[in-house]
Parts: structure tokens; C-alpha cells; sequence
């Protein structure tokens, strides 16, 4: 049995065979995760339940979110067993 790729180029999960970042959504998130970086122990629990994987592994010390991509959504930061995640609204950052 052969198997289908639905939305081959765009799709609401993963095969965990390759990325979803395929659509930039991050012009419409009205809140942003924002790490503070001295309180991760980079555990990797942000990037394993990001829906949509979007969270960069900076170095091996800590994981950041592509905000190309991010929508907003809190996953991440409600995963995070540290609480080393914020979820801010986004008008309190300037176009970066």
C-alpha cells in the first residue's frame, strides 16, 4: 500500500519527515512568545509541541521562535516547565 501526501506543500501537521513551515503567518499573531533566554534549560519541550515547529535551536542553548512563522498561538509557553516563555501582545514591539 502506497502511501498519499495530502498538502504536499502546505498542511496543518507534520509527517515529522520534514518542516511545515510553509505559509507566513506571522503577520497576523497578536501575541508573541519571547524567551528569556538565562531561565531555558533547553530542554526542547517548546520546539517538540510547536505546532507548527517553528522554534530555532540557537547554539544548543536555548530555542527562539521564527515569528515568520509563529502565530501566537501559547503552545510554547505552556509547555515550557520553566516558564522561561512569555506570551506579550504584539503592538509592544516596533516592526524588527
Amino acid at each position: 500500500m502506497t502511501s498519499k501526501k495530502y498538502f504536499q506543500g502546505e498542511g496543518p501537521w507534520s509527517d515529522a519527515d520534514q518542516l511545515v513551515l510553509y505559509l507566513d503567518t506571522g503577520s497576523w499573531r497578536s501575541m508573541r512568545p519571547v524567551v528569556e533566554v538565562e531561565s531555558c534549560i533547553y530542554c526542547g519541550l517548546c520546539a517538540l509541541f510547536c505546532p507548527t515547529q517553528c522554534m530555532i535551536n540557537k547554539n544548543g542553548e536555548y530555542f527562539e521562535p521564527n515569528l515568520d512563522f509563529c502565530k501566537g498561538c501559547g503552545v510554547c509557553a505552556k509547555e515550557c516547565p520553566r516558564g522561561a516563555i512569555i506570551m506579550k501582545p504584539e503592538g509592544e514591539f516596533n516592526d524588527e
